[in-house]
């Protein structure tokens, strides 16, 4: 399948073709729109689960609500590749996906039980979109009130021990008289959490239309070919290495932290760094979906072959790599030396390695400049 995705990626490129790094500009803005507006679906039928479970708590919309977030994670994960030049998605970068996450800034936790937002009226008596967005790290970089990972928390509730499986948050913290307290201001900060996430997300898939000619896909299309190559080698490049080789994987594996794994509350690491791997994938062979057009491989071999075959044979060879660690991925990153687990964590690390240097020499042969 790989020999037939390159063979048809090679042919539909025009390599040689003076407007070639044009034509990878404008698959990557299609592309790209495709993925946000997919995202944007996803959050959709998030917002529904929750409206649902808000009306009626029960164990079933609960379950539904979880289904829901976890569907949306692949494809944002897809998405991320956007990120580290300053495109729509670094402006909302902030609310939207950030971790690590302290919990006590939402709501109780163990041995804190009135802690957080949620359980204090006093200072949040209106918990909106607006406030959640003006209450974001006030305090600490961790006190972060929005976004995915706030989600997460309010829908699995915290992990006090590593080592068993996703948070039990139970249904009952949103039933009047339940479990907890503030059940109502609970369920009223997961909506206005929900809105804020789904808002900002459909925001920035609007800027990756390139029909409107106010938007930021328009805008990079309509630049000079190589300034707008650089800013997608930027974000790919910055994605691949520094973000999903070191801090995604990496950091945990070495301090064995569950803070530095990216979901920890609903233990879906392992999706999030699936989706990110497939979106650096996706930009180096120019397809998403039913998309396919010519994408930075076509540019790198049309200068210099043996280098983007040696960077196709690492980039699959990664890809595999990462997506055959078993979930979840805290465990297999605290799995003892020699066992199975561990040892696929660390064959996904050496395989994502060396193409910190690749990407180097690729930049050269494009004559961009990457800051990885």
């Amino acid at each position: 399948m790989r020999a037939s995705l390159l063979a048809l990626a090679l042919a539909a490129a025009g390599c040689g073709a003076p407007d070639a790094t044009s034509a990878v500009v404008k698959q990557y803005a299609a592309m790209m729109r495709a993925n946000a507006v997919d995202e944007s679906a996803k959050l959709a039928a998030l917002s529904d689960a929750v409206d649902a479970f808000v009306a009626a708590p029960s164990p079933d919309a609960f379950a539904a609500a979880q289904s829901a977030w976890l569907d949306t994670r692949f494809i944002y994960g897809e998405f991320e590749v956007t990120r580290f030049y300053g495109g729509p998605i670094d402006e909302v970068q902030g609310r939207v996906n950030e971790w690590p996450i302290d919990e006590n800034f939402i709501d109780y936790t163990t041995g804190n039980p009135t802690g957080g937002i949620i359980n204090d009226p006093q200072h949040y008596p209106q918990l909106t979109p607006a406030v959640l967005a003006s209450s974001d790290e006030r305090g600490g970089i961790e006190n972060l009130s929005t976004g995915f990972h706030a989600l997460e928390f309010l829908l699995w509730g915290q992990r006090p021990d590593q080592t068993a499986g996703p948070g039990e948050r139970p249904y009952t913290d949103y039933v009047d008289g339940g479990t907890a307290t503030n059940q109502d201001r609970r369920r009223t900060y997961l909506k206005a959490a929900t809105d804020l996430l789904v808002s900002d997300l459909a925001g920035v898939a609007a800027d990756w239309d390139v029909t409107d000619a106010t938007s930021y896909a328009a805008g990079l299309v309509a630049q000079k070919p190589k300034d707008a190559l650089e800013l997608i080698l930027r974000g790919w490049s910055n994605m691949t290495v520094s973000e999903l080789y070191f801090e995604r994987m990496n950091d945990p594996f070495l301090t064995q932290n569950r803070k530095d794994e990216e979901s920890c509350f609903s233990e879906s690491t392992s999706i999030d760094i699936s989706g990110d791997i497939e979106g650096i994938y996706n930009v180096w062979l120019g397809h998403y979906g039913s998309l396919s057009g010519p994408g930075l491989m076509n540019l790198v071999d049309a200068k210099d072959h043996a280098l983007a075959m040696t960077m196709m044979a690492q980039l699959s060879a990664a890809r595999d790599a990462v997506n055959a660690i078993p979930p979840p991925f805290d465990h297999a990153v605290i799995a003892p030396a020699g066992t199975d687990a561990h040892d696929k964590v660390q064959a996904a690390l050496d395989a994502l390695a060396p193409l910190a240097a690749t990407i180097r020499q690729i930049a050269t042969t494009l004559g961009v400049t990457v800051n990885i």
